[in-house]
């Protein structure tokens, strides 16, 4: 893939302990970030590799971390780190 944005049709699943959840829609990729209407998913697209028998159609695996800032029961500022796990499947619509 070269470093300008390509057009996907994209399904991003988040794994977390309350459930699955599924997002899917149109979106852009460039050689390292999925770019959906409501996020930018940073340094995913190279954890992700051609599915086999196709042309246009990768998929891999990816996590990202987010900081969490909450006030404890002791009203003290608490930051907690936290790992989302995501799985992506996109299809390239412009060659």
């Amino acid at each position: 893939m070269d470093t300008e944005r390509k057009r996907v049709k994209f399904s991003l699943t988040k794994f977390t302990k309350k459930g699955n959840f599924r997002f899917s829609g149109y979106g852009e990729i460039d050689n390292e970030n999925l770019y959906t209407p409501d996020k930018v998913y940073e340094d995913c697209i190279r954890f992700c590799h051609k599915v086999i028998n196709s042309t246009n159609d990768f998929k891999g695996s990816f996590s990202e971390f987010e900081e969490i800032e909450f006030e404890n029961e002791k009203h003290q500022l608490v930051n907690f780190e936290i790992e989302n796990c995501y799985q992506l499947w996109f299809r390239i619509l412009n060659n």
